[in-house]
């Protein structure tokens, strides 16, 4: 009699190519989380993913520090992810967190740490913002995973401008246009988020020479809550969510 098991509501992302029939090792991390905190069990079915090849479910047919899983069945094409990038400033790491885990649920498919003047740390972990990233993209439902970038100083992001990308930075003295004055039939478009204490003159006087303002009203913002603001404004206007 064929065993069956069951639909568990786990999501993970691999690496590794994903085809039918394909059989899938699980590194320890992994096969600890689906066997000591997900508590699965033999022929459990879990959904794979890996950026490339859509969302397939897999059936665990080896439980062990290495697991195994048979990939089963293709239940999502992949799609291509409208480019958009998050140029931020590097904030500390309780912030942090959340800048990652939104701006992967919103879309962001290219995320570019900043520094500028008044920021509270210079130190960013990009092991562990890649590790957020993959944990939010598992949990939101995304197909892919962003990029995160080595941190640049912020006047090197005028070197990144072209006749095909679009720069916008929000601006939180008040200049910045409304949304729908900047945003509407633009391609390729950068945010670029400031950090805790704002940017300094100086820096929105260079800014202003490649990019356009972006308003996010008339109340001062955490760099995560203004991220969340951002982007929600660019999702309507651009990338149609």
């Amino acid at each position: 009699m064929m065993q069956k098991g069951r639909k568990l509501n786990i999501r993970l992302y691999v690496t590794c190519a994903l085809g039918k029939c394909s059989i899938i090792t699980l590194d320890n991390l992994a096969s600890h989380y689906i066997c000591h905190v997900m508590r699965a069990t033999k022929f459990d079915k879990i959904k794979l993913f890996n950026g490339r090849d859509g969302e397939w479910i897999g059936e665990i047919f080896e439980l062990s520090n290495n697991t195994k899983i048979r990939v089963n069945e293709l239940v999502r094409e992949q799609i291509i992810t409208k480019d958009l990038t998050l140029c931020f400033s590097i904030v500390k790491n309780t912030v942090l967190q959340n800048v990652i885990r939104q701006a992967t649920e919103m879309g962001v498919t290219f995320m570019q740490p900043i520094y500028t003047k008044h920021i509270a740390t210079s130190n960013i972990n990009l092991d562990k913002c890649r590790k957020w990233s993959i944990e939010a993209a598992e949990q939101c439902g995304r197909l892919d995973i962003p990029y995160i970038a080595s941190p640049i100083n912020f006047t090197d992001l005028k070197n990144l401008k072209t006749s095909d990308n679009n720069f916008i930075i929000c601006d939180e003295t008040g200049k910045g246009d409304y949304p729908s004055e900047i945003l509407k039939n633009k391609n390729n478009i950068y945010v670029i988020i400031g950090p805790e204490g704002g940017f300094s003159n100086d820096e929105l006087n260079f800014a202003y020479s490649f990019c356009d303002g972006l308003s996010l009203g008339t109340t001062i913002l955490r760099v995560d809550t203004a991220v969340v603001s951002a982007l929600a404004y660019v999702n309507e206007y651009y990338c149609m969510l």
